[in-house]
């Protein structure tokens, strides 16, 4: 029998307990295809790729909940790699948080972010320079990044865990508290969430190596990185350092100014031209033209093959 479509293998459960596991941000089916290509175990549908991907709008909570629900099935449909998806705060109260985590993982999810921010649009989601603090590592304490009580959030987190009961979803609790409130009150929340049953918690914004060594001695079980990069060429930890104090799960961008960048190159050939010899002359970094039709899913005739199947009756 053809089957059309991804056959989920491995879960994220079952990949992250082989050990530390390192994940790209995607958006869509192409830049899911080259996150497998690329070697990767496992991937994660980023709100903010997401919410340009659909609508050119910043990561500023505008894309909602249907939209999410349709790209992680479609998504989760054609590639074989587990799919993590940043819920945000599941658009709403807890009974939102519950049945946006429900859908999610029928739709295929293997594993769900669910955030302590509150449910703001605008400006307001983010507070003042939180790119450039976050980025030079000053966040604890010092950032205006307002969250949720511990109650509501533990709340959220125990509908995500109801939600996500007899599946192969895993409830990553991801709390945004270090920013403002520090990161003992971080810390907290995540022993708390453990404590209800979450396999996985995330700290936001953790940048060195003895805030690592803090939440390791403190939290038990798996924890997620989130968004490691380097500065002046150095990254902000290093996996093979931080993989023993139980950080399994590493997430980065990378394939949105990669993917962007090929599109520009081509596309300024193409332009300057007035030709597209250069898009069909290129090999891609040495792939046949029956390779490159392969990469773009040009080649492929299951579809078709199966058509001709169902109608041989």
């Amino acid at each position: 029998m053809l089957r059309i479509g991804s056959q989920h293998k491995t879960t994220f459960r079952e990949v992250v307990g082989r050990g530390l596991t390192f994940t790209p941000c995607v958006w869509d089916c192409y830049s899911a295809k080259a996150a497998e290509m690329a070697g990767f175990d496992a991937m994660l549908l980023s709100g903010a790729s997401l919410g340009f991907s659909l609508a050119g709008v910043p990561d500023i909570g505008l894309h909602n909940q249907e939209e999410l629900i349709w790209a992680t099935d479609r998504i989760a449909d054609y590639s074989p790699l587990p799919l993590v998806v940043d819920a945000d705060d599941g658009f709403g109260e807890t009974i939102n948080a519950y049945r946006t985590c429900r859908r999610l993982a029928k739709a295929g999810a293997g594993a769900i972010t669910l955030e302590d921010t509150p449910n703001l649009r605008g400006s307001g989601r983010f507070g003042a320079d939180m790119s450039s603090a976050t980025r030079a590592g000053k966040v604890d304490g010092n950032v205006s990044h307002p969250v949720v009580s511990q109650h509501l959030w533990l709340s959220k987190i125990k509908a995500a865990l109801d939600a996500c009961a007899g599946t192969d979803c895993v409830v990553i609790a991801r709390t945004e508290a270090k920013l403002e409130l520090g990161l003992d009150e971080a810390i907290e929340r995540c022993v708390k969430a453990v404590e209800l049953g979450a396999e996985m918690t995330f700290i936001l914004a953790l940048r060195t190596m003895e805030e690592c060594e803090k939440v390791a001695k403190a939290l038990p079980g798996w924890k997620m990185f989130g968004d490691v990069e380097t500065i002046n060429g150095v990254p902000f930890v290093r996996l093979e350092d931080i993989e023993p104090l139980g950080f399994n799960l590493v997430t980065m961008h990378y394939l949105e100014k990669g993917s962007m960048f090929g599109m520009m190159d081509y596309g300024g050939h193409v332009f300057r031209d007035r030709t597209t010899a250069y898009a069909d002359d290129h090999t891609m970094g040495g792939l046949t033209k029956e390779e490159q039709a392969e990469v773009v899913e040009r080649g492929d005739r299951r579809w078709l093959e199966a058509e001709r199947g169902w109608n041989a009756v």
